[in-house]
């Protein structure tokens, strides 16, 4: 009995392994680009992969929809462009990009020929567990972050965050250490660290000790708005949740960020929607019931006052833009 216990785990571990390469695969990658190889695997485990990518044409175009793991691209030599939030953007190496804070909005992307980039897949599980206790030390700045997550380099902080991956890489590809998890994380808390000290010198703000009270818990309402926005758009729930009262949370949020927490509330919604919207299989119907409407009269209403236009007068303009 014991001795089919060791077969037994690499089997579900192997399984999990590819398992995890087939999504990242299903949900990132072109099938033109790998069967071009212009795709290289550099490392993989059940916790995290990391695919040196290179050349034109390598994402798939109809952008992220459900991700299945937490995902970021150092951007080495090259460019991307893709747009976000309803805006086109071009990013030149050495740059770092981040697609874990803005799921489901990224479509169109576009790498040229000189692009070498290394993606970077973390399980969600592990990921979690990872920045578990450092979250904390960005959640000042995760606001605005994460309005355009994406910071471009000098020289040495690339070198650096490239000596940090392959450092990752050579812990990745030697499954029999004993400690790999252990060092895996703290690898990847140092890469994070690394990235958000580079983040930090553009977006700080705040100062003394109110600082450290309030940024963790502004930080985990923006998480919140951003994972519950569909299912609760009332802020009572929200404040509910981080135990405090709807009007000290608004107004802390309005002395961080210039915004109460209805307006963050509505911004995240109305994003959603106008995602939701540019999907031709789904109706406005289809959408104010997906976004917990309580019908789609009640949803024009709202899209109506935050866009200027009903749903149909966008989903119309936006279908003309592209064409």
């Amino acid at each position: 009995m014991i001795s089919a216990v060791g077969p037994i785990c690499l089997f579900l571990w192997a399984k999990c392994q590819i398992s995890m390469k087939c999504k990242v695969f299903s949900e990132w990658i072109s099938p033109e680009a790998v069967t071009n190889g212009q795709v290289t695997e550099k490392a993989s485990n059940s916790r995290m992969s990391i695919l040196e990518l290179s050349g034109e044409h390598v994402f798939l175009l109809g952008g992220v929809s459900e991700k299945s793991c937490e995902t970021f691209l150092l951007l080495m030599e090259g460019e991307i462009s893709f747009s976000i939030r309803g805006e086109r953007v071009a990013v030149l190496a050495p740059a770092y990009i981040d697609f874990i804070l803005v799921s489901n909005r990224w479509s169109d992307i576009k790498t040229n020929a000189a692009f070498k980039g290394r993606l970077i897949l973390s399980d969600k599980i592990f990921f979690k567990k990872t920045i578990g206790n450092i979250r904390f030390n960005f959640s000042e700045v995760i606001y605005w972050y994460a309005q355009k997550p994406f910071v471009s380099f000098g020289d040495e902080e690339s070198k650096r965050m490239i000596l940090l991956t392959d450092l990752l890489i050579d812990i990745i590809n030697k499954p029999d250490h004993h400690f790999c998890e252990e060092i895996q994380k703290d690898f990847l808390q140092t890469l994070l660290l690394d990235l958000w000290n580079i983040v930090f010198k553009l977006y700080k703000t705040g100062s003394g000790s109110e600082r450290y009270v309030w940024a963790d818990m502004l930080g985990r309402f923006l998480h919140l708005v951003r994972t519950h926005c569909r299912e609760y758009h009332e802020v009572k729930w929200y404040a509910e949740q981080l135990c405090v009262s709807p009007d000290v949370l608004s107004t802390r949020l309005r002395k961080f960020y210039g915004k109460n927490a209805s307006q963050l509330i509505e911004e995240e919604l109305l994003l959603d929607a106008k995602g939701c919207l540019l999907d031709p299989e789904k109706s406005v119907q289809d959408v104010a019931e997906l976004l917990n409407f309580s019908d789609q009269s009640a949803f024009c209403k709202f899209f109506r006052r935050c866009c200027g236009v009903s749903p149909g007068a966008y989903r119309k303009n936006e279908c003309i833009e592209k064409e």
